[in-house]
C-alpha cells in the first residue's frame, strides 16, 4: 500500500517567520538551486540555512530525492518564502535545481511523490484546492487558490525562476 502522508524525517525549526494575517490560500513550489545527495544532509544543511537569522528566508517544509521531508516553519506562521505571498501561502522547497529538465525531475519520482503528499495534506488541512492557482504579481493578491510555482509569482513573488520552465507541474 503507498504511503499517504509526508515522511519527516529533518526537524529543523526556523526563527525566520512571522505571524500569519491571511488564511492560506496557495501552496508555492520551490527548489533549492542544491545538489541532491542521497541521505539527508540535503535537508539538514537547508534546515541550518533558514536557521541563520541574517538569510532572512524560510520554507514550511523541503523535500528530497529520497522521499523524504523536512519541517522548518508550523503552517500556523509565515514562513519568509515568496515575499507579498508569504502571509497566504505554504512554500514547499525540493532540492534540485532550476534548470533541471522534465527527464531529470522525473527521475526523481520519490521527490515528486512526497511533494503531492504536502499538497494533499496542504489541501486537507486548509482547504487549499489542488488545481493551478492565479495571482495578481502587480498587486501581490491571490486571484484564484491553489498550487503555484515561485517563478508564476513574478516580481511580487521576489522575481525567482524555481522550480523552472521544465518543471513536471502537472504531475
Amino acid at each position: 500500500m503507498p504511503r499517504l502522508r509526508p515522511r519527516v524525517v529533518v526537524r529543523h525549526i526556523s526563527p525566520n517567520c512571522s505571524q500569519r494575517t491571511a488564511p492560506i490560500q496557495l501552496v508555492v513550489l520551490h527548489s533549492t538551486e542544491g545538489h541532491n545527495y542521497p541521505g539527508s544532509a540535503d535537508l539538514v544543511g537547508l534546515g541550518n540555512w533558514f536557521a541563520n537569522k541574517a538569510a532572512q528566508v524560510s520554507a514550511h517544509v523541503a523535500t528530497d530525492g529520497d522521499g523524504t521531508s523536512a519541517r522548518f516553519v508550523a503552517d500556523v506562521l509565515k514562513a519568509w518564502h515568496c515575499m507579498a505571498f508569504n502571509s497566504a501561502s505554504v512554500g514547499i522547497e525540493q532540492v534540485g535545481f532550476a534548470a533541471d529538465s522534465n527527464a531529470t525531475w522525473f527521475a526523481r519520482r520519490k521527490q515528486l511523490d512526497e511533494t503531492a503528499r504536502w499538497i494533499a495534506d496542504f489541501s486537507l488541512k486548509h482547504g487549499v484546492p489542488i488545481r493551478k492557482g492565479r495571482t495578481n504579481n502587480i498587486a501581490g493578491t491571490v486571484v484564484r487558490s491553489g498550487v503555484v510555482t515561485h517563478k508564476s509569482l513574478g516580481s511580487a513573488g521576489g522575481g525567482h525562476h524555481d522550480p523552472g520552465s521544465n518543471f513536471p507541474f502537472h504531475y
